[in-house]
């Protein structure tokens, strides 16, 4: 076991760990939430922040939660550091009078596993702990209790581990680990089993990892969303996302 040193808790605030836990009306222990009472009061809470259906502030919801993923493996890669991702070692925090409801995570225990030098087996465990311990589980509940597909709940976790990892691949001062960051990235989104994401045959991540095309709109290369996470559906004048795909293509259960 070890610690986050001061420098690296100063680089993961960007990816909103907090080192403070703070009390307001929606901060919440995360293992409440894989309750269905406790979630439906918790999305019923935020519901006003987004001013559009349960199913939409479900999926705001996860948008926000899948920094986590972000969080933990920016730790793993950049640091050889596992957070203690248990979903019962989680408190989401948040301010509720912040406009874009941009929630932080605190870490009940902040103890942190070292990677050892041959580090497969510990990047496993710290995927399983990541992601069939805890971030399947919460989706599972949320597309249930927002009744919305679990694939825009997937695809929400997916785009903020591909921006992370493809964010440092772009990177100069990384340049000395882009080959394990490579490594990583390519394995979280395509090699890794099924197994460690839950009752999956196949990596759940893997099916929206396809290439970037060139957008004239947008004078850049962009991987085109497969399903729409619904934020227009918050905007007043129904703006999209630079990455939604077409409205008719989204993916939503009725």
């Amino acid at each position: 076991m070890g610690k986050l040193t001061f420098d690296e808790i100063k680089v993961l605030s960007k990816f909103r760990y907090s080192e403070a836990k703070r009390a307001t009306d929606s901060s919440i222990d995360m293992e409440e939430l894989l309750k269905p009472e406790k979630l439906q009061l918790f999305l019923k809470n935020i519901q006003p922040k987004f001013n559009a259906p349960l199913y939409v502030a479900g999926s705001m919801f996860i948008k926000r939660y899948a920094f986590l993923a972000a969080l933990a493996l920016y730790t793993m890669t950049m640091f050889d550091k596992a957070l203690k991702v248990d979903i019962k070692n989680l408190v989401l925090i948040t301010d509720d009078e912040d406009p874009l409801w941009l929630p932080g995570f605190y870490f009940k225990s902040n103890e942190v596993t070292i990677a050892p030098q041959e580090r497969k087996k510990w990047r496993d465990e710290m995927l399983t702990l990541l992601f069939k311990e805890n971030i399947t589980r919460l989706l599972q509940v949320v597309s249930i209790e927002a009744k919305i597909s679990k694939w825009i709940l997937w695809e929400n976790v997916a785009i903020y581990i591909f921006w992370m990892y493809e964010t440092l691949l772009n990177e100069k001062q990384h340049e000395d680990k882009h080959e394990k960051i490579k490594e990583d990235f390519i394995y979280c989104v395509k090699e890794a089993k099924g197994e460690l994401f839950g009752d999956f045959n196949r990596n759940p991540l893997k099916k929206f990892f396809g290439p970037k095309t060139y957008s004239d709109q947008y004078d850049d290369y962009i991987r085109k969303r497969k399903t729409c996470c619904l934020f227009y559906l918050t905007d007043d004048e129904g703006k999209k996302c630079r990455t939604c795909p077409n409205v008719s293509e989204c993916i939503i259960k009725k």
